[in-house]
């Protein structure tokens, strides 16, 4: 949440290992957390001898508006099928991915505003107002105060209820790769940024959570943002800010073959989007590559509506799949 200073992703297992684990209302327990050890961490290969399946977790989070559950379908879709061409070797299930669905949150809440605010007058462009209320009211909203961040840490379990989902699905110790579109960009950075600060989690999150590698952001290896608001979110810090140590200082430990990266795409349309690396040395140290791509499509090209079309553009995918390919070929005994 703060990204003024400090080290991420440097806790030590010590540091975790004080947080207690709630097992009532759909929390994870510890059998559940073995069993998810049992099936990512133990599963043999195909040949039956023991040999560790690979596999790589990737959550996809969705931006600002309201979004459907299945919001993340046909990307995660067109992703296997690049990275399925690339390495046909690769069994179906070597990506794990869990979308992080966190429109619900706000969409009561927003309902009972344009509800409220009609009572006693008739407003015009009611299309509009209500663009207004689900866009900019999603970030507004999620920003916590110095006495309520109940959004921001309802969002925030949303989130860690998805990694222990990939944790249990993909191997406690599994690669972390994150797709982030637009505030999703804004909800990954400050959730991941919170994990290297015990501190900084509340309770209400920390309940959703274990103490493996990959549900402390310990293995986060790669981040993606697409049609991300960061650069206006680093106006809440002195001369921007630090961003999110990406990959994770404790990725090496877990995984000493795998090299991780941010890939920032942008769309020059996108007045929402912005590049990083020129904010200042940290974001240069810290973003790979600006990626300038064309994410309008037939309807929105060269237009402000491209913030939609990041998910189907060719260059996106593509360059996504192929990172998300590299990673599971790297993983292996032989790499």
């Amino acid at each position: 949440m703060d990204h003024g200073g400090g080290d991420e992703h440097g806790t030590p297992d010590g540091a975790w290992s004080l947080i207690s684990v709630r097992h009532a209302g759909g929390a994870p327990g510890r059998s559940e957390r073995d069993r998810g050890r049992s099936r990512g961490d133990r599963l043999t290969g195909g040949s039956g001898q023991g040999v560790p399946v690979r596999r790589v977790g990737v959550a996809v989070i969705h931006g600002i508006g309201g979004r459907d559950a299945d919001f993340a379908d046909e990307m995660v879709e067109a992703v296997r099928q690049v990275f399925h061409r690339s390495v046909p070797e690769a069994p179906r299930d070597a990506l794990v991915f869990a979308p992080v669905h966190w429109a619900p949150v706000l969409q009561s809440a927003q309902a009972e505003l344009t509800r409220r605010v009609q009572l006693e007058h008739e407003l015009h462009w009611s299309g509009l107002r209500n663009v207004m209320i689900s866009f900019v009211g999603d970030g507004i909203a999620y920003e916590p105060t110095a006495h309520d961040r109940r959004v921001y840490d309802a969002v925030h379990a949303v989130m860690a209820r998805a990694l222990h989902r990939l944790a249990t699905e993909a191997g406690a110790d599994a690669p972390l790769c994150v797709v982030a579109h637009s505030l999703g960009s804004v909800i990954a950075s400050n959730y991941l940024y919170d994990l290297g600060k015990p501190e900084l989690v509340s309770d209400e999150v920390r309940a959703h959570m274990t103490d493996g590698a990959l549900e402390r952001g310990e293995t986060l290896a790669h981040l993606f943002t697409m049609g991300s608001p960061l650069a206006v979110w680093a106006l809440h810090h002195e001369d921007f800010g630090r961003p999110l140590t990406v990959p994770s200082t404790a990725l090496a430990t877990r995984h000493p073959r795998l090299s991780g990266s941010w890939l920032n795409f942008f769309d020059r349309d996108d007045v929402i989007a912005y590049p990083l690396r020129q904010l200042n040395e940290a974001y240069a140290t810290a973003v790979t590559e600006d990626v300038s791509v064309n994410a309008g499509g037939l309807v929105g090209r060269e237009t402000p509506l491209s913030h939609h079309g990041y998910a189907a553009a060719p260059e996106v995918v593509g360059r996504i799949a192929a990172t998300l390919a590299e990673t599971w070929r790297h993983m292996g005994p032989d790499t």
